[in-house]
């Protein structure tokens, strides 16, 4: 925790709540697997009533908390949160080796994704967690620490193929486009970089 310089008590206790909560795979691979853990609405009050806060105070915390910790804090309108962390979620730099086309078959840890305009921070992959593929879309214009413009997550997406993340990003990312994107071309965005 003093690593993390958190100054603020009362956010150092709502990260080490959410850090002692947290789950995934294996510790001794904790630097390389992005940690998360998903706040159902009803776990809000009760995570509240653990540190000696209203519901609100919680949920400002939590807001609060990506400026403190490098992390992305997701707030859904059903009232569930999406909190994902670690070194190898948020330091952008290391990225799997790539084979020549990522396929459903050698899909693992972190992928850039290649579309023009939005190549420059968006990344997707296999959350081993959530045992879904993911996208997090951001756009070269927008601020890297930004909540990303598309997020292809669960709750609401757990896209099991390359295909059907393809479709789901292809969707988000239509309201963006003067012209609608063919799915294909999403897909060979997804898994092959561009030659030169």
């Amino acid at each position: 925790m003093r690593s993390l310089g958190i100054s603020d008590e009362q956010a150092e206790r709502v990260f080490l709540l959410l850090a002692q909560r947290t789950q995934y795979d294996d510790p001794k691979d904790s630097r390389d697997t992005p940690m998360g853990i998903l706040l159902n609405a009803v776990d809000v009050p009760r995570f509240a009533a653990h540190l000696g806060l209203l519901s609100e105070e919680f949920c400002q915390q939590l807001r609060g908390l990506k400026q403190l910790v490098r992390m992305d804090v997701l707030e859904h309108r059903d009232g569930s949160w999406e909190i994902v962390y670690g070194p190898s979620y948020t330091d952008h730099a290391p990225r799997a080796p790539r084979a020549a086309t990522v396929t459903d078959q050698n899909v693992c840890g972190i992928h850039a994704f290649f579309m023009p305009g939005w190549d420059k921070y968006s990344t997707w992959g296999r959350d081993q967690m959530m045992g879904c593929l993911y996208a997090q879309i951001i756009h070269n214009n927008d601020d890297q620490d930004a909540e990303p413009r598309i997020w292809i997550t669960p709750p609401r997406y757990a896209p099991q193929t390359i295909d059907e993340l393809a479709r789901h990003v292809t969707d988000a990312l239509n309201p963006y486009q003067a012209v609608p994107l063919p799915v294909d071309l999403v897909k060979k965005w997804l898994t092959e970089e561009p030659l030169g």
